[in-house]
C-alpha cells in the first residue's frame, strides 16, 4: 500500500546531522547551496543569466519541497539547508553548480548537475528504489552506443566526482544508479516517485466536519 512506511518526522537538526551530509556514507562535504550562490554572482550581461538563476530556483523552491517529504519544519527555510554545492562546471562560459540533496534519516543522496541542455543526476539509497520510471529518462543502455552515444559516460557528467556516476537503473539493484533527464517536470516527477517508493509521501486524504485537513 502506498505510504504504508509513513511516519512525519518533526525538522531537528540534530536528527539529520544538522544537514551538513556529515556522517551520511553516501553525502560529500559541500557548500551551502545559498552561500554558493551569493559568492558567484552571474554577470548581467551573461545570455544565460536567466536559465542559470532559474535551475538554481527550480531546486530550491520546486525539488527542495518533494524531496523533504514526510518531515515537519519549524520555519519555511529550514528544507533549503538540506541542499548543498560539492562542485561546479561552467556552460555558456557560466559557472554553475553540482547540487547535492541529501536525507540522512533514509539514508538518500542525490547529486545533480545542470548545463542548460538536461540533467544529470545520480541516486544513492540505502533502500532500493522501486518505481516505474517509464517515459522520464531511459532506464537502460542504448542499443546501438555506436549510433546514439552513451548519455552515462562519465565525459558528460561535467563537475560530477567520478565515484558519483554510476548504470542505468534497470541495470542495478535500484541503490545506485544514474540518469540523463530532459526537463524539470520530469525530474521533479522521478524525485516524487523515490520519495513515495520510500514511504514518504502521504496519501491525501479527505477532509471531514470532525475531522478537517
Amino acid at each position: 500500500m502506498v505510504g504504508s512506511r509513513y511516519e512525519r518526522r518533526a525538522y531537528s537538526p540534530m536528527s539529520v546531522g544538522g544537514w551538513s551530509a556529515d556522517g551520511h556514507p553516501s553525502a560529500l562535504p559541500g557548500v551551502p547551496l545559498q552561500q554558493w550562490v551569493d559568492k558567484h554572482p552571474v554577470r548581467n550581461e551573461m545570455l544565460w543569466k536567466g536559465g542559470a538563476e532559474g535551475q538554481i530556483a527550480f531546486v530550491k523552491d520546486s525539488l527542495l519541497p518533494v524531496f523533504a517529504s514526510g518531515l515537519m519544519f519549524d520555519h519555511f527555510e529550514d528544507y533549503r539547508k538540506m541542499a548543498t554545492v560539492i562542485g561546479s562546471h561552467t556552460s555558456k562560459s557560466i559557472k554553475l553548480p553540482v547540487f547535492q540533496l541529501t536525507r540522512p534519516d533514509q539514508d538518500l543522496t542525490i547529486v545533480l548537475r545542470n548545463n542548460f541542455y538536461g540533467w544529470k543526476m545520480s541516486v544513492m539509497s540505502e533502500t532500493p528504489i522501486e518505481a516505474d520510471f517509464s517515459g522520464l529518462f531511459h532506464t537502460t543502455p542504448p542499443v546501438e552506443p555506436d549510433y546514439t552515444g552513451d548519455p552515462l559516460h562519465e565525459v558528460y557528467f561535467e563537475g560530477f566526482p567520478r565515484k558519483r556516476i554510476f548504470g542505468y537503473y534497470a541495470e542495478s539493484d535500484g541503490k545506485k544508479w544514474s540518469a540523463e533527464i530532459q526537463h524539470d517536470e520530469k525530474l521533479y516527477t522521478a524525485v516524487f516517485l523515490m520519495m513515495r517508493s520510500l514511504g514518504q509521501v502521504e496519501p491525501l486524504a479527505w477532509g471531514t466536519r470532525s475531522n478537517p485537513v
